[in-house]
């Protein structure tokens, strides 16, 4: 081994000259590294961004009185609660049930069933045929094995939402759902469904959530949502057909494979339904021209409209020209004009009138 004195009493080690440039090198690949995941995070946010600023809230609700008044109660099968209706609220066996409600109750600790945020909207399971539903979280069970209980339950929480006029429907909601997985099976989950016929028929989602082999329904790429006992957001890109229809109706469920409580309840909150503004119809069919120069011509065209006149002006707002015609191009002969900026105005077949500025 050399030794080399570059300093009065110092001694420099090459192998460690080497070893200090081998940790500068990979500490410039890990700065590479990562401002190359900086930028790909702030591209995948810009176009999430861009998405949304494309798009309007159509519907929102927290279940805390931005959007209707709620207060701790069963959600009714019959009446609606601004415009919230559930699949069903009939007894199980004897006078339990699962059942969705309305829940502020943070008194119980267990994060498995506490609110997301105030209210919440969750599915619990009670026992009597009033639950005391005020005064307590979204249970998981009642305490008490029941011998042969029911096997396997579904029930949801809907509500209907006009998309009318409205196309790229996106949904966005916080969740939990800690469910019941064992040995790679998932036995109780929430999965997200739509329908465009007022709920005569549901499509389920799978644009978000988790994928996973479920007890009773198969395989499933995503849109199941469990072992979460904190609060995620899920942002959902539906299919095409739910955009624009009067009877779009968005579900929440909850599907568990015994009668006698859940693993965990599919609890929701803080949801968002945005959608991109279709054009009117006016507005698809509102006419333009296009105005440029061509040599010495100017050239005005219409792309689906005949063209009936084009009067030329200078900026003075004195006519310099007149020009019927009948087609989707008109051409002028501009050499005759003076240098400067003017106004030509196109008459269309419509009676509309159309203007743009020219240069000669």
């Amino acid at each position: 081994m050399f030794w080399l004195k570059s300093q009065p009493d110092r001694l420099i080690d090459y192998p460690e000259i080497a070893r200090q440039q081998i940790l500068i090198f990979n500490l410039k690949n890990m700065i590479k590294i990562s401002l190359l995941k900086s930028i790909a995070i702030c591209i995948s946010m810009l176009a999430t961004n861009s998405l949304f600023s494309q798009q309007e809230i159509i519907y929102q609700q927290n279940f805390d009185g931005n959007n209707g008044t709620f207060t701790n109660t069963i959600l009714s099968a019959v009446t609606a609660n601004n415009k919230w209706l559930s699949s069903s609220t009939d007894t199980q066996y004897g006078n339990y049930r699962h059942v969705w409600n309305f829940s502020n109750d943070a008194a119980g600790g267990n994060p498995n069933v506490m609110p997301i945020s105030g209210r919440s909207l969750g599915m619990g399971f009670f026992n009597g045929n009033n639950p005391n539903v005020p005064n307590q979280p979204f249970r998981t069970w009642d305490g008490t094995t029941i011998p042969n209980p029911p096997f396997y339950t579904t029930r949801w929480a809907h509500v209907g939402i006009s998309t009318v006029g409205y196309k790229n429907i996106t949904v966005e909601f916080k969740w939990r759902c800690t469910g019941e997985v064992e040995a790679g099976k998932i036995y109780d989950y929430g999965t997200v469904n739509t329908s465009i016929d007022g709920g005569a028929s549901w499509a389920m989602d799978q644009s978000g959530g988790q994928g996973g082999v479920t007890s009773e329904h198969g395989t499933f790429n995503g849109g199941l949502y469990y072992g979460n006992s904190g609060v995620q957001t899920a942002i959902l890109t539906l299919p095409a057909n739910r955009g624009n229809q009067a009877n779009f109706r968005l579900a929440f469920r909850m599907v568990v494979d015994e009668g006698y409580g859940t693993g965990g309840g599919f609890i929701i909150d803080d949801i968002i339904v945005r959608g991109e503004k279709l054009l009117a119809t006016s507005e698809t069919v509102k006419s333009t021209i296009d105005a440029y120069k061509d040599g010495t011509d100017f050239v005005v065209k219409s792309p689906n409209k005949n063209i009936l006149q084009v009067d030329v002006y200078d900026l003075s707002g004195k006519m310099t020209g007149s020009h019927k015609n009948n087609s989707k191009e008109v051409r002028i002969n501009a050499i005759s004009l003076a240098k400067g900026i003017y106004i030509v105005k196109a008459k269309l077949e419509s009676g509309e009138e159309l203007a743009r500025k020219l240069r000669n």
